[in-house]
């Protein structure tokens, strides 16, 4: 039975993806989809902005928190250390209602930000929003190249550009 225990425990863990070293972080959300982070040292979360994007801390896991959308939307949350630093994490939740094509695109174009974990691709307004950081101005440019290569009116660019303060 401790064994077993331990398994279930260690798959549990598994679920939450680490942020360690990672200062900003962009996700999608399908509609009513919950993703999980685990932050070391982490205190407490709290939101700067946008709606239909939930966040707490999870009582089961230590320093783990939760992302969950109730409807289409986008939200920037913090998830705050005990040394007073933060983790940025925008979430971007899904439309309801997605074309197969614009699904197809959002594939595609994750694809293509797949190296940039600061950003991220999601189907929101009948277009396919890019949301997230770009840690460099090399970074902006290769997005913008992105949102020309595919079109503005299938593509809408909301990714902004990092201060070198906060990279």
């Amino acid at each position: 039975m401790k064994l077993l225990t331990a398994v279930v425990t260690l798959l549990t863990l598994g679920a939450a993806e680490p942020l360690a070293g990672i200062r900003y972080r962009a996700v999608t959300l399908d509609p009513s989809q919950r993703r999980m982070f685990r932050v070391a040292d982490l205190e407490k979360v709290t939101a700067a902005s946008g709606r239909c994007v939930e966040e707490g801390m999870d009582v089961d896991e230590p320093e783990t928190f939760w992302l969950e959308a109730s409807c289409s939307g986008v939200r920037t949350t913090f998830a705050w250390k005990r040394d007073g630093s933060r983790v940025h994490v925008m979430a971007c939740a899904e439309d309801t209602r997605r074309t197969p094509a614009l699904v197809k695109l959002r594939q595609k174009l994750q694809g293509e930000l797949k190296a940039f974990k600061a950003m991220t691709a999601c189907v929101r307004s009948n277009k396919v929003e890019l949301w997230g950081w770009a840690l460099t101005p090399k970074e902006k440019d290769q997005v913008q190249a992105l949102e020309a290569k595919y079109g503005l009116d299938q593509v809408a660019n909301h990714v902004e550009l990092l201060g070198e303060d906060e990279r």
